[in-house]
C-alpha cells in the first residue's frame, strides 16, 4: 500500500482526555517465530485510526476497520490495510482503528463510537458521505462492531468536544467470523431451536440496528451458530441481515486465499457493500 493512500494518523482524544485509560506504554509489535507474515501490533494506549482514502471522486463512503486479535493484539495487516485497500477499490474509503489493546473492552467500545462520531465531523475534510458510515470488524474486532452496532444510543464516555455531538451508529455492519457473543451456556429446545436469549446482554439488538453483512466458516472453532444466532436475532427483530455460512475456511482467513470455500466471501460482500451504497436495503 503506497504511502499516498494513508493520509494520515489520526489520534482520537485530546491529550489528558482519554477515557479510561489504563497505561501510557508506548504501542509495540508482537514478534512470532516462525513468522507468518502477520503484523500483530500491541500496547495500544493512546488510540487512532489510519485513513485510506478512496481514489473515488466526491463524498464517498466510509468503513471503520476493527482487526481481530483476542483482545490481546490487532492483526494491523490482516485484519486493517489489507482491508482499506480492498474497500477503497469498491469505492469506499477507510478508517483503520487502533483500539486499545489488550484487555480493554470498555475503552474499544468508547474508541470505536468516538471514531464514528469524529469521521461524521470531520466529513467535508475526509471527503466521505456522513450517511455512509460503516463499520467491518473480524474475530475479537467482529464482535467490537456488533457491540458498536447495538449499543450506540448512549455514549460510553463523557462528551468531550463537537465530534461527540455527531451520531455514532453506524449505518451498516459487516461481521467477519465473530466469536463469544451468545450466553456462554446456551441451550437447544427439543426441535433444536433455540432457547431463551439469543445474544448475551451486551448485545441488545432492537428494530434501529444497522443493517447487516455477516460471515462464518463450518469449521471455525468459534462455531458457525455464533453468526446463525446473531443473524436470527436482526431478522426477529426486523433487520436486513446477509448472512454466509461456508463449509469450510477455519477462522482468522481476512480476505488470504486458502483454497477454500470461504475465499469467496469478498466477493459476496462485494455485491452486499454495493446495494448498501445505492441505498437497495428493505426490511
Amino acid at each position: 500500500m503506497s504511502e499516498r493512500q494513508v493520509a494520515e494518523k489520526v489520534f482520537l482524544w485530546p491529550d489528558g482526555r482519554i477515557p479510561l485509560q489504563m497505561g501510557t506504554e508506548p504501542e509495540r509489535l508482537v514478534e512470532r517465530t516462525p513468522n507468518d507474515g502477520i503484523v500483530r501490533l500491541t500496547d495500544v494506549n493512546r488510540p487512532y485510526f489510519r485513513f485510506f482514502r478512496t481514489p473515488r471522486k466526491g463524498a464517498c463512503p466510509v468503513v471503520v476497520v476493527l482487526p481481530g486479535g483476542g483482545d490481546e493484539f490487532l492483526a494491523w495487516n490482516l485484519e486493517g490495510a489489507e482491508v482499506a485497500a480492498w474497500l477503497n477499490t469498491l469505492g469506499c474509503s477507510a478508517a483503520v482503528l487502533a483500539y486499545r489493546v489488550p484487555n480493554q473492552r470498555e475503552a474499544a467500545l468508547c474508541d470505536a463510537q468516538r471514531t464514528v462520531g469524529l469521521l461524521r465531523h470531520k466529513a467535508g475534510q475526509y471527503g466521505v458521505d456522513p450517511h455512509k458510515v460503516g463499520v467491518i470488524g473480524f474475530s475479537a474486532g467482529a464482535n467490537l462492531a456488533v457491540r458498536l452496532s447495538t449499543n450506540w444510543r448512549h455514549r460510553a464516555y463523557a462528551e468531550v468536544d463537537a465530534a461527540d455531538d455527531y451520531p455514532c451508529r453506524p449505518d451498516f455492519q459487516m461481521v467477519i467470523y465473530p466469536w463469544d457473543i451468545r450466553p456462554r451456556k446456551d441451550a437447544r429446545s427439543a426441535d433444536g431451536g433455540w432457547e431463551g436469549d439469543l445474544l448475551r446482554a451486551d448485545y441488545p439488538v432492537d428494530v434501529e440496528t444497522p443493517p447487516a453483512f455477516v460471515v462464518q466458516a463450518e469449521d471455525d472453532w468459534c462455531e458457525s451458530a455464533t453468526a446463525r444466532a446473531y443473524d436470527q436475532a436482526l431478522r426477529q427483530s426486523g433487520v436486513a441481515s446477509e448472512t454466509r455460512i461456508y463449509v469450510r475456511g477455519g477462522h482468522g482467513f481476512g480476505l488470504r486465499k486458502q483454497g477454500k470455500s470461504s475465499d469467496k466471501w469478498p466477493l459476496d460482500a462485494a455485491v452486499w457493500l454495493q446495494r448498501v451504497m445505492s441505498g437497495g436495503f428493505q426490511r
